[in-house]
């Protein structure tokens, strides 16, 4: 015998009273269950949800690391750029009063900077080089082998002409 039917043998409860528990029961029951389905469709919702995120989080990561990758280069080059260009102020050999042209190469054009004799046998050696500090600028410099070298290192696009070094002892052709 159930409690409802010693309850209601008691006298405690009707039968209306009984059924109406009944009732109630099985509509808590009915909806504790599609709570819990719902709760489950919510987590996995929640989860996908989640997921997307991290995964849109990761990618902008990587496009984040990426940008700072192409910013360091370019903070790099323009560096390099400026120091190139201060080394090549700081050690030009140009003599104002040089009268002879020297003619050299740059991108398939033929460009002229004024040497003195020395200065010109000198880059015929290769015992001197031609630099350009800025490309919008038609300046070139004349500049000693060891900071030709350098500029060779940091930025040799700013490195015009530096011909194989020869020993004193060689004789150049032309001179």
């Amino acid at each position: 015998m159930s409690l409802r039917d010693q309850l209601m043998k008691v006298g405690l409860v009707s039968k209306k009273q009984a059924q109406k528990a009944e009732a109630t029961g099985r509509k808590q029951n009915h909806d504790s269950k599609k709570n819990k389905e719902l709760a489950n469709s919510l987590d996995a919702a929640k989860q996908a949800e989640l997921e997307k995120i991290e995964n849109e989080k990761n990618t902008r990561k990587e496009l984040d690391k990426e940008l700072n990758k192409q910013r360091d280069l370019l903070v790099q080059q323009r560096e390099q750029f400026y120091r190139a260009r201060q080394i090549l102020n700081s050690n030009c050999l140009n003599d104002k009063s040089a009268e002879e042209n020297y003619f050299f190469e740059e991108n398939k054009k033929i460009r002229k900077v004024l040497v003195t004799p020395w200065q010109r046998e000198m880059l015929a050696r290769g015992k001197l080089g031609i630099g350009r500090p800025q490309d919008d600028i038609d300046e070139y410099y004349i500049i000693p082998l060891s900071v030709a070298k350098i500029i060779q290192d940091i930025a040799p696009q700013r490195l015009l002409m530096l011909h194989s070094e020869l020993d004193d002892l060689e004789e150049v052709d032309g001179l």
